[in-house]
């Protein structure tokens, strides 16, 4: 049976007494370096290490960071967002408590249990668009918080946000200059009650569109509710097909909210006898993994490099640093492949 090495142990190997091996492995005052150094190659040596939960009590953190998500963590967007935080933060010695909430109920419950429960030392929260109510919430708190893609900064102390105006700005401009005339913006179907940063790409397109001199009938936008409307995934992917189809005459390009709809919406409308791109061009948004595989032309964004950011903006408020920028914007890139091309009217081909 395996015997687990004592605090005192170490203080005999290191020549010191147990209340200095405490303070040096928990990092406390009062140790000279040679003497840390001294214990810490001991403790190495016997394989021992401080209990976490003793050495928060001595320093007053908890050495846990939330992450709050509104979807599914297997999302392509929430596992990168938790890779990249992983990463920074646990060099640090910090845990990550990922959390989930898909209503404002709970939401609201998530911020009102924060301030009692004391097991957090900061706050990282993902692509929700809060209400003023939650905005308030997040001021009245005592530990850092901060916005990942929130689309706003109001009652972060820190955030990172993606310009998808100049995203819709890049999508749009292209669509003009291959020739394109109507052009329309697919909603994804909203996994909750929740409005996503996303789901402002499509007032950025539109938006876009009417100052790069598009008409009001030149511009389509379809939505396709939310994802509870429908049995399917296929379900909802067809019914935005349908829509698409619909309407005479059918645009000749088209902008989706997320890589994730695109590529199957493409795949659905080539079922319908539909040419990508000689017929209908397709712009995405995300470049995920499976954008280059479907030959996608997107909007790029790096949510893994994005959520380092902010986890090194997290990690620079707990230790009580000023932020030379507390809030950073991100400029997406257009990825240009084949699912775009040059309208060329049926006529002239």
């Amino acid at each position: 049976m395996m015997v687990r090495v004592t605090l005192h142990e170490v203080a005999q190997e290191a020549g010191v007494s147990d209340s200095t091996v405490s303070r040096a492995l928990r990092g406390l005052d009062k140790v000279d370096e040679g003497t840390r150094e001294r214990v810490r190659l001991a403790a190495e040596r016997l394989h021992f290490s401080i209990s976490r939960n003793a050495s928060s009590l001595a320093s007053g953190k908890t050495m846990r960071v939330s992450v709050l998500f509104a979807d599914k963590l297997n999302t392509w967007f929430d596992s990168s967002v938790l890779q990249g935080v992983y990463e920074v933060l646990f060099r640090e010695q910090y845990d990550i408590i990922p959390n989930t909430v898909s209503t404002y109920g709970q939401l609201q419950s998530f911020f009102d249990r924060l301030p009692a429960d004391n097991n957090v030392d900061a706050v990282i929260v993902t692509s929700i668009n809060l209400e003023p109510g939650q905005t308030k919430v997040l001021e009245r708190l005592t530990i850092p918080t901060v916005g990942l893609d929130s689309r706003t900064i109001d009652g972060f102390d820190a955030s990172v946000l993606l310009n998808d105006r100049k995203g819709m700005h890049e999508a749009v401009s292209l669509l003009q200059r291959f020739g394109h005339r109507r052009i329309a913006f697919v909603g994804q179907p909203a996994p909750g009650e929740f409005k996503f940063s996303s789901q402002l790409r499509g007032t950025a397109f539109v938006q876009e569109a009417r100052l790069a001199g598009y008409g009001d009938q030149q511009i389509f936008r379809f939505d396709t509710g939310k994802i509870a409307d429908y049995r399917t995934y296929d379900e909802a992917v067809n019914a935005a097909a349908a829509q698409v189809l619909s309407l005479a005459p059918m645009p000749t390009a088209i902008c989706v909210e997320t890589d994730d709809f695109a590529v199957p919406l493409m795949a659905s409308l080539r079922h319908y006898g539909i040419r990508i791109p000689e017929d209908l061009s397709i712009i995405g948004f995300d470049d995920a993994n499976i954008a280059a595989a479907a030959d996608l032309t997107t909007i790029h964004q790096n949510p893994e490099d994005m959520s380092r950011t902010a986890a090194h903006k997290t990690l620079a408020l707990m230790r009580g640093e000023i932020l030379e920028e507390r809030h950073t914007m991100i400029e997406p890139i257009l990825m240009l492949r084949g699912s775009t091309a040059r309208y060329v009217p049926k006529a002239a081909r």
